[in-house]
C-alpha cells in the first residue's frame, strides 16, 4: 500500500527519469528513429491493455532515446530572435553596472554574479575562487535565482493570503524571474533554474502543497524535451543533482539537531545545505575535473551570505542610482561588500 502511495506522489518523477534514462542510452546506442519510435508505439499500445507501469516507462524509455537521434539530425539553424534580444539586454545591463562601480575586481565579480560575464575577472581572483571552491559562485546557476527568488518574495510582502492574491503573487514572481533569466543572457543554468521554479509555483494552483521533487522532474523532462544533448552536459548534472539534495538528503540532516536560537538555526541551515549538496555533486566534480575543495564547508558558510548581500545591494544600487546619496550609498556598500567577499576568498584559497 505505501509503495502504490509513493508511485501516485511520484509519478511524473519516474517517468521523467526513465525519458531522461532513454536520452542517455540512446547516446551510447545509434539506431534509426523509426526503430525506436516503431518499438515505443508498440509498447504503448501493450500498456493501453495490459496497464503495466513497467510498460509505460519502457515507452516513454524508448521515446527518450528516439528524442534524441532525430534532434541529432542536421538542420540549418541561426541564431534566434530572442536570443538577439537576450544578449542587446545583457549588454545594456553590463553598461548600467560600470555606471554604478568603479573599474576593478568588485565590478568584474558583480557582472560574474549578475549577469554571468566572467571576462574581466583576472587570472589570480578566478584561481582564488577555483582553489576556495567558489567558482560555483561566479557561474550563474540555481542559486542565484534562488536568491533572487527570495528577494523578489520580499518585495511583495504587502500581498494577502488569500488564493487569488497567492496566485497574483506566483504570476509577478513568475514574470520577473523570467525577466532577470532575459538580462542574463538566458544561459542554461538560469533557464533551468527559473523553469523549475515556475513549475513549482504553478504547482501550488492545484496542489495545497507544493512538491519540490515534481516540479524538478517536470522541468528535467521538459530541458530534456526540448535540448535531447542537455543530460550530457556537466550543469545539467550538477544543477539537478543540488537540487535533488535539498530536496531530499537535506532534510535528514537537518533533524539531527534542533534550536531555538535563531542565528543558530541560521548557521545550520547552512552547513546542511552545503553538506546535502557537496554529497552529490562533489562526487560528479570530482569525476569530471578530477578535484575536490577541501575548504568548501567554511567557503559556503562565508561567502554566500555575502552574495546575496552583493544581489540585494546590485538591485538597490541600479533602482537608486539617481537619488542624491541614496544611490550612492548603496553603490559604496556594494563596493565594499563585494571586496570583502574578494579578500575572504583570498585567505581561503590561501589555505590550501
Amino acid at each position: 500500500m505505501e509503495g502504490r502511495i509513493m508511485w501516485k506522489g511520484r509519478r511524473l518523477f519516474f517517468y521523467s527519469l526513465a525519458f531522461i534514462a532513454g536520452d542517455l542510452f540512446g547516446g551510447w546506442l545509434t539506431l534509426p528513429p523509426a526503430l525506436f519510435l516503431a518499438t515505443a508505439a508498440f509498447c504503448a499500445i501493450m500498456g493501453l491493455t495490459t496497464k503495466h507501469r513497467i510498460i509505460t516507462l519502457i515507452t516513454l524509455f524508448l521515446l527518450g532515446a528516439a528524442t534524441l537521434q532525430i534532434s541529432r539530425i542536421p538542420t540549418l539553424s541561426g541564431e534566434s530572435a530572442i536570443g538577439h534580444a537576450a544578449g542587446s539586454i545583457k549588454a545594456e545591463f553590463s553598461a548600467s553596472l560600470g555606471k554604478i562601480l568603479n573599474e576593478g575586481e568588485e565590478l568584474a565579480i558583480v557582472r560574474a554574479l549578475t549577469i554571468g560575464d566572467k571576462s574581466d575577472i583576472n587570472r589570480e581572483l578566478r584561481e582564488n575562487y577555483r582553489k576556495s571552491g567558489a567558482m560555483h559562485l561566479l557561474a550563474l546557476s540555481g542559486l542565484h535565482v534562488g536568491i533572487i527568488y527570495k528577494l523578489v518574495e520580499l518585495m511583495l510582502f504587502f500581498i494577502g493570503g488569500s488564493i487569488s492574491t497567492k496566485r497574483i503573487k506566483s504570476i509577478l514572481i513568475i514574470v520577473l524571474l523570467w525577466g532577470f533569466a532575459v538580462i542574463t543572457g538566458l544561459s542554461s543554468s538560469i533557464f533551468r533554474a527559473v523553469l523549475m521554479i515556475t513549475i513549482h509555483e504553478l504547482s501550488g494552483w492545484r496542489y495545497s502543497d507544493k512538491d519540490g521533487l515534481t516540479s524538478l522532474a517536470a522541468s528535467a523532462l521538459i530541458i530534456t524535451i526540448f535540448n535531447p544533448e542537455a543530460p550530457r552536459e556537466v550543469g545539467f548534472q550538477l544543477s539537478f543533482l543540488a537540487v535533488f539534495s535539498i530536496f531530499t538528503i537535506y532534510p535528514a540532516i537537518k533533524g539531527l539537531m534542533h534550536t531555538r536560537i535563531l542565528i543558530l538555526e541560521k548557521l545550520w541551515n547552512s552547513i546542511c545545505i552545503s553538506l546535502s549538496c557537496q554529497m552529490t555533486t562533489g562526487v560528479v566534480a570530482f569525476i569530471y575535473f578530477g578535484s575536490f575543495p577541501a575548504y568548501f564547508l567554511i567557503t559556503n558558510i562565508l561567502a554566500i551570505p555575502l552574495t546575496g548581500i552583493s544581489l540585494y545591494l546590485t538591485a538597490a544600487a541600479l533602482i537608486s542610482k539617481s537619488i542624491p546619496y541614496a544611490g550612492h550609498f548603496a553603490a559604496s556598500a556594494l563596493q565594499f561588500t563585494v571586496g570583502l567577499l574578494n579578500k575572504i576568498i583570498a585567505i581561503i584559497a590561501g589555505l590550501g
